[in-house]
């Protein structure tokens, strides 16, 4: 099964169905844990669509406090991204039990994606890049934490 099509199938149960179950059971009356991040022109507009939960946090409590210090716009975007980066290679990391900052990078590797597709690529041109970049960039962190998974663990010394 292809790898993007797993993560849509678990945005759906965890997003659509868990998330909305839960709110329902605790009568928490703000569904809207995302948007229509499928229809991005942007890889930023993707990114402020897909997750609002935590796209609210890192605004309330990273990106803000960040640009009332003081700090620009980029920069401060740079910085959410770099702790969003932190977060998603300690999420892999830690059950894995080894650290090899693919995810790191991917995610890190957003933010030269983001102002390419904003600056060169709109309307149906900038869709096909981020959907570009979730059937390719996301499989191929999979696949390389597949790789040193299966060397660290199950590669046979050559004699």
């Amino acid at each position: 099964v292809p790898n993007h099509l797993l993560w849509l199938m678990f945005f759906y149960w965890f997003f659509h169905s868990s998330m909305n179950f839960t709110a329902e059971l605790l009568c928490f009356g703000d569904r809207q844990f995302y948007r229509d991040w499928w229809n991005s022109e942007t890889v930023t507009y993707f990114w402020q669509n897909w997750n609002i939960p935590v796209h609210k946090w890192c605004l309330r409590h990273f990106y803000k406090p960040l640009l009332r210090r003081g700090f620009g716009k980029m920069a401060s975007q740079s910085a959410v991204f770099l702790l969003s980066a932190f977060f998603h290679e300690y999420l892999v990391s830690v059950p894995l039990r080894m650290f090899r900052l693919w995810a790191f990078m991917g995610m890190m590797a957003q933010l030269p994606l983001a102002w390419f597709v904003g600056r060169f690529l709109r309307g149906n041109y900038g869709n096909a890049a981020v959907w570009m970049s979730i059937i390719i960039g996301q499989p191929f962190a999979v696949l390389m934490y597949v790789h040193d998974f299966y060397v660290i663990n199950y590669r046979q010394e050559s004699d």
